[in-house]
């Protein structure tokens, strides 16, 4: 098992209404976590047969994460998420997600290659970055309603790998 992040190979997500949310000048983005945020109405992620799937056992809001060009997001875990669902939302961006196993000064990183419409299992407590260059770059993330103690990512990715199908 990677512990940082794993690809969930299920089928790739794409909704066009959520490009129209994203580019919409009356969208409501909000300050959240240091990052610009606007929640995304879960009647749009239920109509997807994994997402629906997920919600029956694991509450979750939705959001997509922006993040401005020439930025970076500096190492961190999250103070309240054990694990998350990400989807990058195809625009042209060029943005490096990093974990690391260590605080040292010099060390390595592990990248998390993100694909268009690929959904990852992200373990938001271990340390990790972000960098964007280019252009603004968007993420579809939940939150699920269970905190950190009690939804970790160790325990739903067995979940998903054992009962998903």
């Amino acid at each position: 098992m990677n512990p940082y992040y794993e690809d969930l190979c299920i089928a790739q997500y794409f909704e066009p209404e959520l490009h129209n949310i994203i580019w919409d000048l009356h969208t409501e983005w909000i300050n959240y976590f240091n990052f610009t945020a606007c929640l995304v109405d879960n009647n749009i992620l239920l109509r997807d047969r994994f997402y629906e799937w997920l919600y029956e056992r694991h509450p979750f809001k939705a959001g997509v994460l922006k993040m401005e060009s020439k930025t970076m997001y500096n190492w961190h875990t999250d103070s309240s998420r054990g694990v998350c669902i990400n989807t990058l939302i195809p625009t042209p961006h060029t943005s490096f997600t990093f974990f690391r196993e260590n605080e040292e000064l010099n060390h390595s990183l592990i990248e998390l290659r993100y694909s268009p419409g690929a959904r990852f299992l992200f373990n938001n407590q271990k340390e990790h970055m972000v960098l964007n260059y280019g252009s603004p770059r968007f993420v579809l993330t939940t939150e699920f309603l269970d905190d950190k103690d009690n939804l970790t990512y160790p325990d739903l990715l067995d979940e998903i790998k054992k009962e998903y199908k």
